[in-house]
């Protein structure tokens, strides 16, 4: 059964480690004065049980070897890296329940080799601070793993957490201090592993490097270009259902218009085939999205994490570290739609590449000898990304400092892509991309969201007339024209009950889509 929800690190390790032997041991709560009390009254100090902890290791584990800590390791962040640095081996951390979630950012300056947020998998047994069992946790992403552990026959899961208490069966192993004697368990040894396949770029040592020397040419933050190549990774992987699916949000407008934002998400949205059950679009939606996360999980530093899992809205987090260029977090971000508010003409397939890869195009060794992500993938056009926005600043419900970014946006794309064009279906755009967004909020009960819509009636002439001048001219023609197809959609709106909105954005979309 392949693995979807488990990243597996014995390849990665194999790699960087090979002839290493590993060692799992768990729940070590340096600095935590009230364990003695609790567990450990055999000793006087935690200075006492620091030092019995440490000799302990060292007696077992050596340099070149591997060890995990399956989480609760200290009780302060701040004096981990005295503790790390007398420990032998490489040493990696599955995040447990007393651990700080921000580890993962600093874990290289503290001594560890890596932070996993979510549990992990070596040879098909699992790794993870809570056992595996019903009723530990709640969260989405440890329930999708604890479902397919149980459909794993053979497989044991090491686990800490629980301290002194016994085994819950022999599927389960509990690796925590007290359980062994605070001797580090042995449970394998890597091997030497040879591919004839190139690898991704992202996984080398370079890859932190050029990051780095690119950021000090471009003054653009290691946090995008990071979140760049990952996103292209992305986008190639998606490349057999470049026909289904649109990329939007402020990563489009960084490849279509070099746009540089401090974009965090890679927003997609899945387009409904009309011709299939909605049952067959959510399998296929959900398809797609599982492919993503498999092959991501090809990348050695990265972590996936589950926040949302419905038939239509389908959301993980990216945590991604590297020694050199530091650490970024992201997020892919999908749902399904339906194509009944687009044109075939609200579109464009764009081919492109990783900026990183722009910018190595004279380093012609480097890029013959490792894999760049590529990629073909449909994108809004000018016009439908200036609608979007327009939209956005007008209606968006939030602070000013959220206006001010998408000022800062519509201007740019403006300038960039729309201030010499007729945009004789710009009306049109923007009106079908009103009723979309109103049938989306309507899906989801957001019903006060929609009242605002319909109460800026009273505010279009004034919201325009705050944009910069060389924005207010088409608007305004856009709202003083009365044959305006989005004046005269914006008014029925207005005037249409809540319970009967969804109805009227269909009806009113299917007449657009005429024009």
């Amino acid at each position: 059964m392949s693995k979807t929800f488990v990243k597996d690190i014995y390849t990665m390790l194999c790699k960087k480690y090979p002839n290493s032997n590993i060692f799992v041991i768990s729940d070590h709560h340096f600095y935590h004065k009230n364990i003695i009390k609790y567990t450990r009254n055999q000793f006087n100090s935690i200075e006492e049980m620091h030092k019995h902890i440490i000799n302990k290791h060292n007696e077992i584990v050596l340099k070149n070897d591997i060890v995990l800590f399956l989480g609760d390791f200290s009780f302060k962040n701040t004096e981990m890296k005295e503790i790390l640095k007398q420990l032998n081996g490489h040493k990696y951390l599955v995040l447990g329940n007393h651990d700080s979630e921000n580890l993962w950012k600093n874990c290289f300056s503290l001594g560890l080799e890596g932070v996993f947020t979510t549990p992990i998998q070596i040879n098909q047994n699992y790794f993870s601070h809570e056992p595996l069992i019903d009723g530990e946790k709640n969260d989405i992403h440890f329930q999708m793993i604890l479902k397919e552990f149980k459909k794993e026959i053979q497989a044991v899961n090491y686990h800490g957490h629980i301290h002194e208490t016994n085994d819950v069966s022999t599927s389960y192993k509990n690796v925590s201090c007290e359980a062994l004697e605070y001797k580090p368990l042995c449970i394998g040894k890597t091997y030497p592993i040879e591919s004839n396949n190139k690898e991704l770029f992202i996984n080398t040592d370079y890859f932190g490097y050029a990051i780095q020397q690119l950021h000090e040419k471009t003054n653009i933050d290691t946090f995008i270009l990071m979140l760049d190549y990952i996103y292209s990774y992305i986008l190639e992987i998606c490349h057999s259902y470049e026909n289904n699916y649109f990329v939007l949000g402020s990563f489009g407008l960084f490849k279509k218009y070099n746009f540089i934002s401090r974009f965090s998400d890679l927003d997609i949205t899945f387009l409904q085939n009309p011709e299939n059950s909605k049952k067959k679009n959510f399998e296929t939606l959900k398809k797609m999205v599982d492919n993503i996360f498999i092959n991501l999980q090809k990348i050695d530093d990265i972590n996936l994490e589950w926040s949302k899992r419905f038939p239509s809205i389908k959301i993980f987090n990216i945590y991604y570290t590297n020694k050199y260029s530091g650490f970024t977090h992201g997020y892919f971000d999908s749902n399904l739609i339906s194509l009944d508010c687009y044109k075939e003409s609200d579109f464009v397939l764009l081919s492109g590449s990783s900026y990183l890869e722009k910018m190595l195009h004279q380093e012609s060794k480097i890029l013959e000898s490792f894999k760049f992500p590529k990629y073909q993938a449909q994108f809004l056009i000018p016009e439908g990304d200036y609608a979007n926005l327009l939209l956005q600043y007008l209606f968006q419900v939030g602070n000013n400092d959220k206006r001010i970014n998408t000022l800062r946006k519509l201007q740019y794309v403006f300038e960039y892509a729309c201030k010499d064009k007729e945009m004789k279906e710009f009306s049109n755009i923007i009106s079908r991309f009103l009723l979309r967004n109103i049938a989306l909020l309507y899906t989801f009960n957001r019903y006060d969201e929609i009242k605002y819509i319909q109460k800026q009636v009273n505010n279009l002439e004034t919201s325009i007339e705050m944009l910069p001048l060389n924005l207010q001219k088409d608007l305004q023609k856009l709202l003083n024209d009365t044959n305006s197809s989005f004046l005269e959609t914006y008014n029925k709106i207005v005037s249409t009950p809540i319970d009967t909105i969804f109805d009227t954005c269909g009806e009113l979309t299917k007449n657009l889509k005429k024009q």
